[in-house]
């Protein structure tokens, strides 16, 4: 996780713009750049208690002749590979990056972004990649990182606005791999009745002082508190995203889904390494009021554990029938429709070839036949679309989710369909071959 304050540029000697990046490295620079990193460890590593042991684990790597390479890709492999084998922590990496290594020296003025992250941020919405609307009525977000400018509370509030007309919302950090405790603490704010409640500490190790968040008290957009809320997560969500995920486990915000975190809590600062390369050094610790502690080297652990590619499916799904316990018997049917969809991705209904040959053949202008192990329907000359079994006879239109095929039988043997929606019978079709 970044830390609260925006990073602080480390004035270097080397004039990096002026100078291309090498595509090899000499033994001289490869162990400059390695006592580099030895000595930002030994000064300003978050436990002074383990700076010896993480140093020294770099020093014997350099003296059996470990970093004897000449890419830099494959020093920065190394290098990185060390720090975590003797730390554990996930923001503890060396990195050959020549645009980050630039940037990152470049003059500021206050606390504005770098005219390289600010483009990146632009084109990506702050992370707000995607809103939409699932069926069901859930308000779905997905934030690919938690990045912070001056036009990022209006990209959240904005989203908070879209998922405050939804009737339960699925909030997407899978992949996040962090980003900045600003942005956290706006998104998070919105999920608290409200304001004022201490959110996180954060123990600089660097200044030696102690920045404490808050529940932000003025929003503009409707607070979401006590919407049924579902978050996203997997081995790919770390540093602000694991914190996100781990407000929403202590304060008991909602559901986690997927797979556990990364682990990786410290807040970490960028150092620029001649030639090009970039350090990222571990300077400070989150504390969370709950716990009192926080969730590095453990990641934060799903109440739902489910694969990281069916976690929003097995979350819409959760979602539907916390809506559905609550709703009128009409909108019940609405929710219970889209609920066997969703059962029969997560839970796929196998029929051997014997079964799915019972439903072969002609019904008017339709006609399904098999190929493999599915079923194909055809409606004339239209395109032919596969058909998911949901149980009983009853079958999904991989084309057309809102339609559906319910088989009549007589004496065992099938004679017809009817096709349905959530409304009732569309049409149907006597087999005529």
């Amino acid at each position: 996780m970044l830390r609260p304050s925006l990073i602080a540029a480390v004035a270097l000697a080397l004039a990096a713009s002026a100078i291309a990046a090498p595509q090899q490295l000499t033994r001289d620079q490869a162990n400059a750049a390695v006592q580099e990193v030895i000595r930002l460890v030994e000064a300003h590593y978050v436990f002074p208690e383990k700076r010896a042991a993480i140093a020294g684990a770099l020093k014997n790597s350099r003296d059996t002749g470990r970093y004897d390479v000449a890419r830099p890709q494959d020093l920065a492999e190394r290098v990185t590979a060390d720090l975590l084998a003797a730390s554990n922590d996930g923001h503890l990496n060396f990195n050959f990056d020549p645009d980050q290594f630039q940037d990152i020296q470049r003059p500021r003025r206050g606390p504005e972004p770098s005219p390289f992250s600010a483009e990146n941020q632009r084109r990506r919405n702050d992370g707000y990649e995607e809103m939409r609307v699932l069926p069901g009525n859930v308000r779905y977000v997905r934030v690919t990182a938690f990045m912070w400018s001056e036009q990022t509370p209006r990209i959240v509030d904005v989203a908070a606005r879209f998922l405050a007309d939804g009737d339960a919302i699925v909030v997407d950090l899978r992949g996040n791999g962090g980003g900045h405790a600003e942005a956290v603490q706006r998104l998070i704010s919105y999920f608290f009745p409200r304001g004022g409640q201490e959110l996180i500490r954060f123990h600089d190790g660097l200044s030696g002082k102690t920045n404490v968040n808050h529940v932000l008290a003025d929003l503009p957009s409707p607070r979401l508190a006590g919407k049924p809320l579902y978050v996203l997560i997997d081995g790919g969500a770390a540093s602000a995203a694991e914190e996100f995920a781990y407000h929403i486990q202590q304060f008991k915000l909602g559901t986690l889904v997927g797979k556990t975190t990364a682990g990786a809590a410290n807040n970490n600062q960028l150092y620029p390494v001649p030639p090009f390369f970039v350090a990222s050094i571990s300077v400070g610790r989150p504390e969370h009021p709950v716990s009192r502690t926080n969730w590095e080297g453990k990641g934060v652990a799903p109440a739902v554990e489910t694969p990281s590619p069916a976690a929003l499916d097995q979350a819409h799904m959760l979602a539907l029938q916390t809506l559905a316990a609550r709703a009128s018997p009409q909108n019940r049917r609405d929710y219970e429709w889209d609920i066997a969809g969703l059962q029969a991705k997560l839970r796929p209904v196998t029929l051997p070839p014997a079964a799915l040959d019972a439903y072969v053949g002609t019904y008017g202008i339709r006609r399904i036949w098999r190929e493999g192990a599915t079923l194909m329907f055809q409606r004339e000359q239209r395109d032919p679309t596969a058909m998911i079994p949901i149980g009983n006879d009853l079958f999904g239109l991989a084309h057309s989710p809102n339609v559906r095929v319910q088989f009549r039988r007589a004496g065992g043997r099938v004679i017809g369909f009817d096709q349905i929606t959530k409304d009732g019978i569309l049409g149907s079709s006597d087999r005529t071959g």
